[in-house]
C-alpha cells in the first residue's frame, strides 16, 4: 500500500535533493539518467506523483527485464523521497519490502509456468529477517527460507517432486541476482535452511516442518521470530509457520535455552563492535 501522508517540501528542494543525490551517489545518478521522467516528475509534482507513475509490471512480459527496470525506477524514487524528508523511512522500508514480496511473486510464476505450462500453486517463500518484519534497505540481500508441497505443485509428469521443485528454486535465484546490463533485483541468500551443505534448497514442507519440531538449533528459533510467508503459496507457507509456531514461540524457557540465546547475542555485539573499530 503506498502512503497517502507525505509533506510536500517544495520544488527547488526537491531540485536541490536531486542534484545533491547525482553529485554524491554515482548509483543514484545512473538511476536519475535511465528515468528521467520519474526525476522530473518527483521534482515538478513531488514523491506521491512519482510512486504513482512507476510502471506495474505486465502480466506475460519479459519478467528479468522489468523486474530490473522496475527495481531502479522504486529505488530512485525512495532514494529521492528519503532524502529530501517528504517520505517517512517506515514508508520506505515498507515499499522496499513490498517490492521484494511482488519481485518473488513475479519469479515463481515465470519459473512455474517455463517448466510445467501452468499457474503457480503449492510453492512457498518464507521472509526472514529485515524481508520478514518488512525493514529492507536499498541494499539489502534477501535470506528466504523456499517450500514446497509435492501433492499440488506442478511438474512434468516424469519429473521427481524435489528435482522439480528445485529446478524452479534454481530459475528463482538466476531471474532476481544475475546481473545483467539493468544490474539485479535481490542478491538471494538460501544458507539459512536447515542444513545448507546437504539439502535441497528448495524443501518439501512436511520434512522442513519435522526438522524444526525435532532438530534445529536455537539460532534457528531466533531467525523465525520475524518470519512470515512472503510469496508464492502464502496459505502453504503460512501452514508452515502456524505448525512450527511451538518451535519458535515455546511455553518455558530453560537455562540452556537462555544461556543459548545469550550466546547468539553476545556474537552478534562482538561482530558489529570488529566492524565498528
Amino acid at each position: 500500500m503506498i502512503p497517502h501522508s507525505i509533506t510536500d517540501v517544495g520544488a527547488s528542494a526537491r531540485r536541490a535533493t536531486l542534484d545533491r543525490a547525482t553529485a554524491n551517489a554515482p548509483f543514484l545518478a545512473l538511476l536519475a539518467d535511465r528515468h528521467a521522467d520519474l526525476a522530473a516528475l518527483f521534482i515538478d509534482q513531488g514523491t506521491a506523483a512519482a510512486r504513482s507513475a512507476i510502471p506495474a509490471l505486465t502480466v506475460d512480459g519479459n519478467v528479468p527485464v522489468e523486474l530490473r527496470r522496475r527495481r531502479g525506477a522504486i529505488a530512485l524514487v525512495e532514494a529521492l523521497a528519503d532524502l529530501s524528508g517528504e517520505a517517512a523511512l517506515t514508508d520506505t522500508i515498507r515499499i522496499l519490502s513490498d517490492f521484494a514480496d511482488d519481485a518473488l511473486d513475479a519469479a515463481i510464476r515465470a519459473a512455474m509456468i517455463e517448466r510445467t505450462g501452468q499457474e503457480p500453486r503449492g510453492f512457498a517463500v518464507i521472509g526472514l529477517g529485515k524481508h520478514g518484519s518488512r525493514e529492507l534497505n536499498y541494499s539489502s540481500d534477501i535470506d528466504p527460507i523456499l517450500l514446497f508441497d509435492p501433492d499440488t505443485m506442478p511438474r512434468r509428469d516424469r519429473d521427481d517432486p524435489v528435482e522439480a521443485a528445485v529446478r524452479i528454486g534454481r530459475r528463482v535465484v538466476d531471474i532476481l541476482s544475475q546481473r545483467t546490463g539493468e544490474g539485479y533485483v535481490f542478491r538471494v541468500d538460501l544458507r539459512l535452511r536447515p542444513s545448507p551443505e546437504v539439502t535441497p534448497i528448495v524443501l518439501p514442507v512436511d520434512a522442513a516442518i519435522s526438522y524444526y519440531e525435532s532438530q534445529a538449533l536455537a539460532w534457528e528459533q531466533a531467525a523465525f521470530i520475524r518470519a512470515r510467508a512472503a510469496a508464492g503459496d502464502r496459505q502453504l507457507g503460512q501452514y508452515f509457520l502456524d505448525s512450527i509456531r511451538p518451535f519458535v514461540w515455546r511455553r518455558a524457557v530453560d537455562f540452556g535455552q537462555v544461556r543459548r540465546i545469550g550466546a547468539i547475542s553476545e556474537r552478534i555485539r562482538s561482530h558489529y563492535a570488529k566492524g565498528q573499530a
